[in-house]
Order: C-alpha cells, then sequence, then structure tokens
C-alpha cells in the first residue's frame, strides 16, 4: 500500500512540505510569527523557548528543536536567533543535515522591519526551492505514527481506541512504526506493558518510568491517582485511573513494544514504542513529533482539540454524542462501532482510508483550525 509523500534526502517521508519558521527562543517569537504569515505554505515553530537554560534542559531544547527543524514534513527551514553567537551554532548544527535552510540572528537586522524584511527575504528564496518538489508513491511503512487519546470515557475504550489499536496492529506488522507517550496515562496498566513487550529488559525499562513518575508526582502529597481522571474524565463516565489507563493502552493493539526513549528521542529501528513524557497532550505530542511522526493518530471520547502544527493530527471518536456535538473537529467518525454497526476491522478500514488521504495531502480539521502548539519538558527551574 502507499501513498502520495515527499521523499526526503535523508530517505524519510514527508506528508507535508511545510516551508518551516522557527524561533529557537521566545524573544524571536514576534518577529518569526510576522514572517510566516505572508506565506500560506509556512509552519511556524515557536513556543516558550528561554535562554539560559542548564544542563539537561539546555541539551533536550537544543536537541527537540534541531529535530523540528529537520522533519520529514519540512521541505526547508528558516531559523530566527537572538543573537550572532546562536545562529552560528546553528548554522554548524545544520550544516551536514541535508535540510535545506537559512539561519538569521535578529540583532544583526538594526531595526524590527528590517529583522521582518531579512526573514521575508529569506523564505522568498527557500519557498523556490521548494517548487521543485513534487509528490511520489511512497510505501505506507515510511509512516510513524504517535498515538494520543484526550477526553477519554468508555466509548474511548471500547470503539476509537482498540480501532486503533487494529490499524497499528497492521502497520506494524509491515513494517511501520508508532511510539505511544504520557508515562502517567500507564500507571495502573503495568501488567500489560509486562505482557506486551517483546523482551524482560524492555518491560522492566518502561515500568521503572511509570514508578518514576508516579512516585515523582505524589512526593508533594498530592497523588495523582487523586486528581486524574480529570474532570471532563469523571463527567464522562470513568472512575478511575487504572479504568482510564486500561482503555488507553487499547491504542497499542496486540503488538509488543520494542524499545523504550526517552523525550524526542528517535527510533533507530521500525516497531512499536514507548515515550517517557509528562501527561498533558501538547507536550507529549511534541515529544513524538520531534521523534519524527509525521502524522498523530488521536482518540476521543468527549471533544479535545489537542493537535500540532507540523504533523496533522486525525481526530478518531466513537462517542455519537460527541460526534453530534462536534462535527467540525472529528475527522473519523466511529460513532456506528458502539451501535453495532460495523466490526472493528472495519474500523480499523475507515482509519487506514482516512491516513492514505491524510498522507496524500488532505487536510484534517486541526489543520483547518490551524491548532497545534510546542511545549519542551523542564527539570530545573527557568530564571
Amino acid at each position: 500500500m502507499t501513498f502520495q509523500g515527499y521523499l526526503r534526502s535523508s530517505g524519510q517521508a514527508g506528508v507535508r512540505n511545510y516551508l518551516g519558521v522557527l524561533s529557537t527562543v521566545a524573544l524571536s517569537n514576534r518577529i518569526a510569527a510576522i514572517a510566516a504569515s505572508g506565506y500560506a505554505n509556512s509552519c511556524l515553530i515557536a513556543g516558550d523557548f528561554p535562554r539560559g537554560l542548564q544542563a539537561q534542559d539546555a541539551a533536550l531544547q537544543d536537541q527537540v528543536l534541531l529535530q523540528l527543524a529537520c522533519h520529514p514534513n519540512l521541505g526547508a527551514v528558516l531559523v530566527l536567533c537572538h543573537d550572532r553567537r546562536s545562529a552560528q551554532k546553528w548554522r554548524s548544527l545544520l550544516e551536514h543535515t541535508g535540510q535545506r535552510h537559512r539561519v538569521m540572528a535578529v540583532m544583526e537586522s538594526n531595526g524590527v522591519q528590517n529583522a521582518i524584511d531579512i526573514a521575508r527575504d529569506h523564505l522568498s528564496q527557500l519557498n523556490l526551492q521548494l517548487s521543485q518538489d513534487h509528490r511520489q508513491a511512497l510505501p505506507i511503512n515510511k509512516l510513524l505514527f504517535a498515538l494520543e487519546c484526550g477526553g477519554s470515557d468508555a466509548s474511548s475504550a471500547v470503539c476509537a481506541n482498540p480501532a486503533i489499536g487494529r490499524f497499528i496492529d497492521r502497520h506494524l506488522t509491515a513494517g511501520g512504526t508508532a511510539i505511544v507517550s504520557e508515562t502517567a496515562e500507564f500507571i495502573g496498566a503495568e501488567e500489560v506493558v509486562a505482557r506486551q513487550s517483546a523482551h524482560q529488559e524492555i518491560a522492566d525499562q518502561i515500568i521503572d518510568r511509570i514508578r518514576l513518575t508516579e512516585g515523582r508526582m505524589a512526593a508533594d502529597g498530592d497523588h495523582y491517582r487523586g486528581v486524574n481522571p480529570t474532570a471532563e474524565n469523571l463527567d464522562a463516565g470513568l472512575t478511575t485511573l487504572v479504568e482510564k489507563s486500561m482503555g488507553a493502552v487499547c491504542k497499542i493493539g496486540d503488538s509488543k513494544f520494542t524499545g523504550c526513549l526517552n523525550f524526542g528521542q528517535q527510533p533507530k529501528t521500525p516497531g512499536l514504542f514507548f515515550m517517557d513524557t509528562p501527561f498533558f497532550s501538547p507536550c507529549s505530542i511534541t515529544g513524538m513529533v520531534a521523534a519524527g511522526a509525521q502524522i498523530t493518530l488521536f482518540s476521543m471520547g468527549v471533544f479535545n482539540p489537542s493537535g500540532n502544527p507540523l504533523a496533522p493530527t486525525l481526530k478518531i471518536c466513537g462517542n455519537p454524542q460527541t460526534v453530534r456535538d462536534w462535527p467540525d473537529g472529528i475527522d473519523v467518525d466511529l460513532s456506528q462501532l458502539i451501535r453495532g454497526n460495523t466490526s472493528l476491522d472495519q474500523a480499523a478500514d475507515q482509519i487506514h482510508d482516512k491516513v492514505i488521504q491524510t498522507a496524500s495531502g488532505m487536510i484534517t480539521l486541526t489543520e483547518r483550525w490551524g491548532e497545534g502548539q510546542f511545549m519542551i519538558p523542564r527539570m530545573l527551574p527557568c530564571f
């Protein structure tokens, strides 16, 4: 099975050919946003990225931003830095990546309008290069899927998550790759992790991350099992964290974990991977997209707007009420599954068809609304 995508020099496949505008520090966000606004095919990569980070926080932010700059959904990227030394560093980082790029230091521009004009000139030159790119038939196993859920309810556990799991089983069998994250969402599902890991060492690594996360969250006396499920989960009928976790883990189907990743770490082989990320979908999705995910499969019970500007998000829902109330926010309607009018295999077929369409250029509803954020976690206070 193939889709129409962009083959990169790295051998990766892009499902979009965005003109990237990456602001490496919050100080350059506004200039980056104004410059990007003149290009319909631009993708603004910006966030609350601070200066002065230390140790592992500094290394993580640099690594994640570099991987985003080289993401296969970007055909080229303009990197905006605040100062000259940072710009020199970024030119060195990007030099041998194969990514088409320009780097500029805002402080060398001598005026806000001049900085915007310089950025736009760089973007114009990069955009000319993008016009040479064309879609071609590529195998679906070149796709890396980020697996996410939000607004979970009972329908998530019996419709959207199992349907995603069935699709992912097929994708992995065909040699594809998928990542599931949000470590806190696995609290209570340790037995499933142990059973569905390719080796005991992998199971131990994942379970250790789960235990560390629960211990860290309980360190201040506010036990995580008392604050999650969230308010919307409780209103939708979920009662315990274990209940929520057992529904969430259905996204991996019957497949076995082949590795445990740190935040943003890129898989080295095909397979199913667990990524250790904080609880909160914008942050966890950022980690998986930085790892190379080109598409996010996002299951919902009640509506959740999360997405990411760089990787199209497919919202998948089996709750008839949510489908009725949020028709402009749901890409895959699985409400017939909960009614018993379709099978799990047919639901997986629906996801497959929408994946092929999306990977070949169809715009998702999250993209239509311009929804999504970039968030990188920090361990130390930022001064």
